[in-house]
This record gives structure tokens, C-alpha cells and sequence, in this order.
């Protein structure tokens, strides 16, 4: 909802409007209108009533003073007032009000003021002249007695209004004049008490005094015949109540107000601030409201502090200082399109307004104002626009020092605004006051003067600790500060579990070109070095270029960091420094900064590095990690890999199906280490972590209608191990594939091997239905524990056996019995059952001359490849020993052994040699297992 201006609701006086007023305008002197003399507003009696408020005060007073003089019967007739006032409570005023009312009711007034007498006149002189126009019978200074003073009012035909102001003015000085062995001083407060008793006892007499509150009790410790003087004044007369100087204000500074339009802006002001939560403590928005309808177009608040604040400096007239002061303020603030008056509306940069105010504080306050406030390079200006565009043109850093400088002075004890008493006197309606909070926080940044202790913020001339410690970071090497910026780098960037960081490399050769993901912390942006990082490492070409990421300061550098640290090393360096005079509470704040340094610091980072540059195949995708919520620091391998992950710029799961349709759909196999380091190479490719291919390769093979399986690849071999069932590890290495299932073979017997390898081959190499080649690379393969099983099997029943190629010589090793290792080496061979048979031949005893050899079969009577049913009661064998059989051997040796009592060996070895000692050691094993050695 849009105000109307304050102005065109509340009408200034054309004098006010115009600025046709000078410092004397509110000077209001009864010595002057008593000459015909000063303001027209004060001497017309009908310029003088036009612009007064009539106080409930006044109104009583000038109605009980009208009933004395004219013998009229009515209350507070007393012909004794004491008229009491606050200091510049509008008694001059009130003076003035009696005197024009004097003249209307024909009435001889008499005015005695004090301050403007010489001792060498007195006060019953003065009223003899101004009653008979000479002096006859009070012309020395002994003061005469009560009769004479009445015999002198009988002499006038009209009532006697007698008016006396600034007593204590005369009596000061007149306390210095001898009269006979008494003072003029005390000869005066005679003449008072025989006054009083004259004035009593003649009908149509006042007598009207005015006594400060201040007054009173420097006339009574020096002339305690004074307090005689307070007994017969018994009726004492305030005529200005605490709550209509508001009134009195908007009287004499405004000719007219539309009060229906004023309650509407009162009215939306009210529920503004009840929304905003900035109503005063205690007080009800309708309390508020009423207040501010008696004192529109000026917030409650302009009255307070300048009557309440200001008011209490001895040389402020309360009414009359406002007043002028306020005139000024209206006059500047019109034609801004305010609805309504706060002392935020104060313009600071006006003259009159800044010495009015000056001339009752510290005069060096004016460099306070020029520094902080209203300067040409006030401080508060930095704080508008630290406030962003929205917010710059509303002034309000300035609205806002402009307001605690108002509340920040007193004669009292009382100084200083809290924060809603800033926001109320600051905030806009239409605009949110939490924005006052950030004002706020700019000017305790920028500001050297300003002030807050215990949640009250006001101006000192003392320079605020902030600006010690802006003047001490001003002063800070770089060479320090980049120290500090480069170590809390360190404490901040640490390599985790999903990225490897790496602070500030100066080159390629400082960034390790691996298959894991990195982080480059750098200290602004440079994507030509970026680029150089990606391509090369030193003078390599790099591998692995996709995974390295850079995160660099939003700004284009550290800013934020770096105005921290400089913060937290002037502050540490304030605290060492015990030449400063600093407060206990500036004590404590250094000591609570500091030990909130750490986490400053890193929240300070954390405003600073939050662009993260991703490669891509044109250059660079930039993206912002933003602010972490508060209390959710997360280290930053693990922030930036969680945005890459919601950027879908890495996988963390990748499913079975994908796999086979992006990588094996047009290959029979594929090596999952190209799986896992084809999205690392190539700048901009989706990655998928190691973790992400594991479990989707497991899934993919062990599934029921598993899309692929899993072996090895390498040597000219294509290997099947895991098809439709959960592989015991997975790899990602170069020799570990996965596989096409059109290639797998999954069952497989011996009689199947028999008729489709050995059907016409003696021997074949247990390797061969592995081998890969162009011509062979569509045929299925068994899976290992398929073809090892088989193998198993066949040797076991006897449809083939197994052994070795040495030396183009076949050796066999296992023939109906259980094969112990199966090595699928390209020596290691299954062999016909037929030439199993062949190699397996009977020898004569030891002693034949022919020296034939062979391999004496088993002792299994089932074996129906020997001819001869009889049992042999001996045997004699010689044979060639294949190196490394030497345990193959020993366990047919150890069978036989079960069937004869005794068994001799004969060892000859040739082709070779063996130290004396070591042969020596070898026989003297033999002996200690109980064997005979005989040498041949």
C-alpha cells in the first residue's frame, strides 16, 4: 500500500515549508513582548494563540488566574502561584500566554524578570514604576513590609497581575550587595514574603512565580529563608503535561492536519510493526497507535528521544530547542515522499541540523558525523551499497547510523538504541525489517566510531575496536596473509574417501596421472593452466584425463579468506599489544573472535571456493557448490563428488544391461579394465566409478539370465570362469574379460572331450579349447571348473590321461587315478587311452641282459590292460625320472610298497653335479630314516 507525503497530510506553517526561519524564530522572551519587540508569533497575541496547543495545564491556569482577577467564583483561584516547569518546559511560554490574557481582560500586568535587573534596581522598585509609572516610596533597597505593598495596590483602578521570573538570576548576584549588615539577596526574599501576605489579602491580585525544578534547590541551601517563601506558595502549577508535548509540537511547527489520513499511515505503520515483531516491549499496537496519531507526521520516537535524551542536557530547552531543531528536520524532509517522520529521517549533512545538535555533546563529533555518517566518503555509504542494488538507492546503512546517532547522546545515564529501536526508527514499510539486520552488520564492519555492548549499539569518539583492527589489517604483509590463506588451504582441503586433492600444483609433474578422481584447488581462475594439467603431465601426455576437477574462488579470488585472515591476525596481534586501553568487554570480544577464528575461517573459505570447472570436450562446465546449510560442513572431496553425482556427471551404479548393450553389443569380449578407464581418458565422458562396474559386472554374471560372463584373456587364451554364478573377485585388470554367452560352453563330459579332441589325436594340449585366434574366436568354451571337472572325470574312469610334453617326450602322469593339479598349460596334455596303454609296459627282472625299461602298471585287478591274469610275485623297472616329478612319482612308489615286503631302489643321476658335503648330508638323511646305503 503507497503513503501520501507526510507534507500533504500534515501542512507545515509557510514559514516552515519555505525555511523562512532563523535560530532565534522559537526564542520566546516575556522582556520582549512586553516591549512590543521580537517574532510577530510571540508578540500578536492572535498569532500567539493560533499557533498553541492548550494544555489541560494552561487551560486550568489561565481560567483560575481569569477568576482571581475578576472576583469570579471559580476553582484554583489562589492568588499565590507557583508556576514549576521542567527545564525548557514552555514556562516562557506560559509567561506570555498570562501576559496576552492580562492585556484582553484589562488587567495592569507586572513583569519582573530577574536576569535582565541590575542589583542597583529591586523588585519592589520595579513594581512601584510599572504600577504609578515613578518611584516615591520604594526607591532604597530595604524592602518594604506587607502594608505598603498593599496600600500601593489599592491605588490601582484595575486588577494587578504580577508575572516574576528568574529569581535566582537576581538573587545570585544581588547576594553581593550589602545592605546594612544584610544582602540585597535576603532583603529580596523578604520583600517576597510580605508579597505574598499583600497580594493575599487584595482581591483582584496574582502573583505568579516561575521556579525551575533545578532551581530550587540552590535557592534553599543558600538563603534558607526561601523555604518560608515555598510555605505560602501552595499552589504550585505545571502547565505542561509529559504527554502533550507531542501535541504542543505539532501545533506550532504544522497549520492543519487531515487526521483521517494520518490514522490510515499510523494505522499501516502499527500493523507493519506488529508483523515485524519491532512494536516497543510491553506496549499493544493499539497503545502504539494512539501515540503516534497525537504526534504525526513524527514517530513516537522523534519526541522521546529529543524531549527525554536530548531534553536532559542543561543547555537544550526542552520545548524550544525541539521545536527549532524539528523545524529544520520537516523543512529538509519535505518533497522526499515520506509518509511520516523518524529520526532516520535527521539530515545529518545539513548544517543547522548538525549544530543544533552539536552544541550540547563533544565537538568531535563533527569529524564522528563527516567519518562515519554523512561524509562525502562516509562509511555508511559503503554499507548502502554492501546492501546490493534492491536496497542501495533506499540509503538505508546511512537511515541507520543516522538513527543510533540520535539515540546515542543523554544527560543521563541512559545511551544508545537496541536493535528494534533501530529497526523502528529505520525500517520502510513495504520492505522487510530483518533487511535493518544487515545494515546493521555492515556499519559494525565499516564503521570506526560505532559502538555496541550489550545488545545496545551507539556512537563514541573513542575509535571502536573494529577500527583498531581495520587500521592493524591495513598494515598486514602479504606475504603473511598468503601464509595463513595457503595453510588454512591445507587444514580445509584434505584428500578423502572420493577424491584426492591437490593444492596449488605449480605444474603437471604435481598431479599424479592415476585412474582415481582428483580435486585441484587453485587460487583464481586459469583455465589455459587447467587445460595444460588435463593434457600433460610435465612432459608426458597425460592418461587419465577426465579425471581431475577444479574448484576455484567465485569471485576470482580469495576474498572472503583473505579478509578474515587478516582479521584474525590483527586481532591476534591487538591482544598481544597491552599499550592499548582497551574495556573488559573489548577484552572479551577479542577473546570470543578469536575462539570463533576457526570456524570464521572456514566459513569464510567455504563463500570463496565454491565454483567447481568440470571438463568437457569444448573447455570447461562450470558449476557452484553454493552455501552448506548451517552446521553441514562436509569435507569437500565429498561435497564436490555428491554435485557431480546429482549433475549425473559421475555414476555410481551402472546396470548389467547398459554394459552389454554400450560395450560388448558388437565385440565377443570386452576387458574390464578398458571398462573402468574408458570413462577416465576422454574429457567430458560420464564417469563410473570402480565400485559402480564391480557390482554391475557381479550382477550382470551371476544373474539366472546372465547377459555376460567373466574369465580371462591373454597369452592367445580366452578363459570362461564365472557364468550364472557370483564370481569370487572381480578384477578390473587388463587380462580379466567379460564375455559374449554365445561363447560359453557350460557342460561338458569326458566322452564329449574324447570324441572332439582326441578322436584323432594321440595327445592334445589340456589349453586348447582356450586358445583365441581369428579363425577359432566364435566357438564356444567351456567354463575352467566345467573343463577342469570333465578332465577330473575322464582321468579318474580312464577315458583319457593326463601328463606332460618335455621335450617333445610324452610323459604320463595320471591314468585311472585322481589328478591332483590341473595347470592348463600349454605343456600339460590329455592323452588317447589307447596310448595311455603303450606307455604303461612290463619289464624283465632287474638282472635282464637286455636292459629294456617301462612303467609297470598299477596293481588293479580290474585293470584289463594287462593280458596276464596270474599276480606277479616280482617286479624290476628301470626308468628316467622327468624333472620335477620326483613327488608324482613317490606316491605310486608308496602304493607299491603296500603289496612288497621288499622294495629296492637304484639311483643314478647324471648330467649335473652336487658338492661333496651336500652329497654327504643327502645320505646321512637317508641313514636317519632308517635306509641301507650301498654304493655302485
Amino acid at each position: 500500500m503507497k503513503l501520501a507525503a507526510f507534507e500533504m497530510i500534515a501542512k507545515p506553517h509557510r514559514d516552515i515549508s519555505r525555511g523562512n526561519f532563523t535560530p532565534d524564530t522559537y526564542a520566546a522572551k516575556l522582556g520582549q513582548v512586553v516591549k512590543k519587540k521580537g517574532s510577530p508569533e510571540y508578540r500578536s497575541a492572535q498569532q500567539f494563540f493560533e499557533k498553541t496547543y492548550m494544555t489541560d495545564g494552561l487551560k486550568r491556569l489561565l481560567s483560575g488566574v481569569e477568576g482571581r482577577l475578576k472576583g469570579r467564583e471559580r476553582q484554583n483561584q489562589d492568588p499565590i502561584i507557583q508556576l514549576q516547569t521542567p527545564f525548557g518546559g514552555g514556562k516562557t511560554h506560559t509567561l506570555i500566554a498570562l501576559y496576552h490574557k492580562a492585556m484582553e481582560w484589562d488587567v495592569t500586568p507586572i513583569t519582573i524578570i530577574g536576569s535582565q535587573m541590575d542589583t542597583t534596581d529591586s523588585f519592589w522598585g520595579q513594581i512601584e514604576t510599572q504600577l504609578t509609572g515613578s518611584i516615591a516610596n520604594f526607591g532604597g533597597l530595604i524592602a518594604p513590609g506587607s502594608n505598603s505593598i498593599s496600600e500601593l495596590f489599592s491605588t490601582n483602578d484595575k486588577p494587578v497581575m504580577i508575572l516574576m521570573d528568574e529569581v535566582l538570576h537576581y538573587l545570585a548576584r544581588a547576594a553581593g550587595v550589602s545592605v546594612e549588615s544584610s544582602t540585597l539577596a535576603n532583603q529580596t526574599i523578604t520583600f517576597m514574603l510580605s508579597l505574598t501576605e499583600a497580594v493575599a489579602s487584595s482581591p483582584n491580585v496574582v502573583f505568579i512565580v516561575t521556579l525551575q525544578e533545578s532551581e530550587i534547590a540552590p535557592i534553599t541551601s543558600d538563603f534558607p529563608l526561601f523555604n518560608d517563601l515555598l510555605g505560602r506558595m501552595k499552589r504550585t502549577v505545571t502547565p505542561v503535561g509529559d504527554g502533550e508535548i507531542a501535541s504542543i509540537i505539532r501545533k506550532r511547527l504544522f497549520s492543519e492536519v487531515n487526521e483521517k489520513e494520518a490514522r490510515k499511515v499510523v494505522r499501516e505503520f502499527a500493523k507493519y510493526a506488529r508483523t515485524e515483531g519491532i512494536l516497543p516491549s510491553g506496549v499493544q499496537e493499539s497503545e502504539y497507535r494512539d501515540q503516534f496519531v497525537k504526534s504525526y507526521p513524527f514517530q513516537p520516537e522523534v519526541v522521546d528521544v529529543l524531549y527525554e535524551r536530548w531534553g536532559s542536557f542543561p543547555e537544550f530547552q526542552r520545548t524550544r530547542g525541539v521545536l527549532r531543531l524539528l523545524s529544520r528536520v520537516v523543512h529538509r524532509a519535505c518533497g522526499k515522499n515520506r509518509p511520516y517522520i523518524t529520526l532516520a529521517d535527521f539530515d545529518l549533512s545539513d548544517t543547522d541540523i548538525r549544530e543544533e545538535l552539536l552544541e550540547h555533546i563533544d565537538n568531535q563529533y563533527r569529524s564522528v558525523i563527516a567519518s562515519d555518517i554523512m561524509g562525502n566518503n562516509a562509511r555508511a555509504k559503503s554499507a548502502d551499497k554492501a546492501l546490493g542494488n534492491t536496497y542501495e538507492n533506499l540509503a538505508l546503512g546511512t537511515r541507520t547510523a543516522t538513527a543510533i546517532f540520535l539515540y546515542s547522546f543523554t544527560g543521563g545515564v541512559e545511551r544508545g538504541a537496541t536493535l528494534d529501536e533501530v529497526k523502528r526508527s529505520t525500517a520502510l514499510t513495504g520492505q522487510p525489517a530483518a533487511i535493518i539486520d544487515s545494515a546493521k552488520n555492515q556499519l559494525t564492519q565499516h564503521l570506526f566510531y560505532l559502538r555496541t555492548e550489550n545488545g545496545t549499539s551507539y556512537f563514541d569518539t573513542q575509535p571502536n575496536l573494529r577500527r583498531i583492527v581495520r587500521t592493524r589489517m591495513e598494515n598486514i604483509d602479504n606475504e603473511v596473509v598468503d601464509a595463513r590463506v595457503n595453510a588454512q588451504l591445507q587444514a580445509n582441503f584434505k584428500s578423502g574417501e572420493y577424491l584426492k586433492i591437490y593444492i596449488a600444483p605449480k605444474d603437471g609433474t604435481d598431479v599424479p596421472d592415476g585412474d582415481d578422481l582428483k580435486l585441484i584447488v587453485l587460487s583464481k581462475r586459469d583455465e589455459a593452466f587447467c587445460q595444460s594439467l588435463i593434457e600433460n603431465r610435465g612432459e608426458t601426455p597425460r592418461i587419465y584425463r577426465n579425471t581431475l576437477f577444479f574448484i576455484i574462488p567465485s569471485s576470482g579470488e580469495t576474498k572472503q579468506l583473505k579478509t578474515e585472515v587478516m582479521r584474525v591476525i590483527a586481532y591476534e596481534e591487538i591482544k598481544k599489544d597491552n599499550s592499548l586501553n582497551l574495556s573488559p568487554t573489548q577484552r572479551k570480544e577479542i577473546n570470543d573472535t578469536l575462539k570463533q577464528s576457526k570456524s570464521v575461517l572456514e566459513n569464510a573459505l567455504r563463500q570463496d571456493y565454491r565454483t567447481v570447472l568440470i571438463p568437457s570436450k569444448e573447455g570447461f562446465v562450470e558449476e557452484d557448490l553454493g552455501l552448506p546449510a548451517a552446521g553441514m560442513n562436509a569435507p569437500f572431496d565429498e561435497r564436490v563428488y555428491e554435485m557431480l553425482r546429482v549433475k549425473e556427471k559421475i555414476l555410481t551404479s551402472i546396470g548389467p544391461r547398459n554394459i552389454l548393450i554400450r560395450y560388448l553389443k558388437n565385440n565377443d569380449t570386452v576387458s574390464t579394465s578398458q571398462l573402468l578407464h574408458s570413462s577416465l581418458r576422454t574429457p567430458g565422458e560420464t564417469l563410473v566409478i570402480r565400485e559402480a562396474w564391480i557390482n554391475g559386472i557381479r550382477q550382470g554374471v551371476q544373474e539366472e539370465t546372465a547377459p555376460f560372463a567373466l574369465g580371462e584373456k591373454g597369452s592367445g587364451r580366452l578363459i570362461p570362469h564365472y557364468f550364472q554364478t557370483t564370481p569370487q573377485e572381480i578384477r578390473l585388470d587388463n587380462d580379466e574379460v567379460i564375455i559374449q554367452p554365445k561363447l560359453i560352453r557350460e557342460s561338458l563330459t569326458p566322452e564329449e572331450i574324447l570324441h572332439d579332441y582326441l578322436k584323432e589325436n594321440e595327445t592334445i594340449s589340456t589349453s586348447l579349447p582356450f586358445q583365441y585366434n581369428p579363425q577359432s574366436a566364435n566357438e564356444p568354451r567351456p567354463l575352467r571348473d566345467v573343463w577342469e571337472a570333465a578332465i577330473r572325470e575322464g582321468v579318474r574312469q580312464g577315458t583319457f590321461g593326463i601328463g606332460d610334453n618335455i621335450d617333445d617326450e610324452t610323459v604320463l602322469r595320471a591314468f585311472r587315478q585322481e589328478v591332483s593339479t590341473i595347470t592348463l598349460g600349454d605343456n600339460e596334455i590329455l592323452i588317447h587311452p589307447s596310448l595311455c596303454t603303450k606307455l604303461i609296459v612290463e619289464l624283465p627282472p632287474p638282472d635282464s641282459p637286455d636292459g629294456s625299461e617301462g612303467v609297470d602298471p598299477p596293481d588293479d585287478t580290474s585293470d584289463d590292460s594287462i593280458p596276464d591274469g596270474e599276480s606277479k610275485k616280482t617286479i624290476g623297472i628301470r626308468f628316467r625320472l622327468p624333472q620335477g616329478r620326483v613327488s608324482n612319482v613317490a606316491q605310486h612308489l608308496n602304493r607299491l610298497q603296500s603289496n612288497f615286503q621288499n622294495m629296492q631302489l637304484e639311483l643314478k643321476a647324471s648330467d649335473g653335479e652336487i658338492s661333496p658335503d651336500a652329497y654327504e648330508e643327502f645320505k646321512e638323511n637317508l641313514r636317519a630314516l632308517g635306509i641301507e646305503i650301498e654304493e655302485v
